[in-house]
């Protein structure tokens, strides 16, 4: 508040008084300064919320491994066990499903190999099982998966969908993990979050 200056000679004692009180209380309360009651102000707590970008680790325990994703992503564990020859859809009871809202499903499952059975030759089976929409990358790259070598490669399908595959082997059984996304997501971001979901992996038993 800046009160109108005026010549202080024209103006009686009393109203000067008035004036010096009233420039006074702009900046307080009572007797309070400005600044003080500022920094004595009671605060009030702030309700928090996990924000959704906050890591969450889901768990299938019908094929004993965990992987960590954000809270965004709900899961659907396998109801039933999977025989290895047929990659099937995103809700089949057979393959455990992680899913975030953008139409991303994490897909994943296991089956017995037999003893012996080489992770190229798994690999190979998993081309063969894939649906006759998808065609498969025939560019392969070397990784790992919860610590197992593992065989990485990609699939473009007809109907709007392009896959991330991972192929291993843990306890004589045979892996397979998918991250099918619709194409508009973006090739680039669904790599870089099949890398993320590849390096959380772990398995949960032996």
């Amino acid at each position: 508040m800046r009160p109108t200056l005026l010549p202080t000679r024209a103006l009686p004692l009393a109203f000067l008084t008035t004036v010096a009180l009233a420039a006074a209380g702009c900046g307080s309360t009572g007797s309070t300064p400005a600044a003080q009651e500022s920094r004595t102000a009671p605060t009030h707590p702030t309700a928090t919320t996990t924000p959704p970008g906050a890591p969450q680790r889901l768990v299938s325990r019908r094929y004993g491994f965990g992987v960590t994703l954000t809270r965004a992503w709900t899961e659907n564990d396998a109801r039933s066990p999977w025989n290895g020859k047929r990659l099937e859809g995103v809700e089949s009871p057979h393959f455990a499903n992680f899913e975030d809202p953008t139409g991303r499903t994490l897909v994943a499952a296991a089956a017995p190999v037999a003893k012996g059975t080489e992770l190229a030759k798994w690999r190979a089976a998993m081309v063969r099982a894939a649906p006759s929409v998808c065609s498969e990358s025939s560019s392969v790259r070397r990784t790992t998966l919860g610590g197992e070598p593992a065989l990485a490669w990609t699939a473009a399908c007809s109907d709007g969908y392009h896959v991330n595959k991972i192929a291993a082997l843990h306890a004589r059984r045979g892996y397979m993990i998918l991250l099918p996304s619709p194409t508009a997501n973006g090739v680039a971001k669904d790599r870089r979050i099949f890398e993320s979901i590849r390096r959380s992996f772990r398995f949960t038993h032996q």
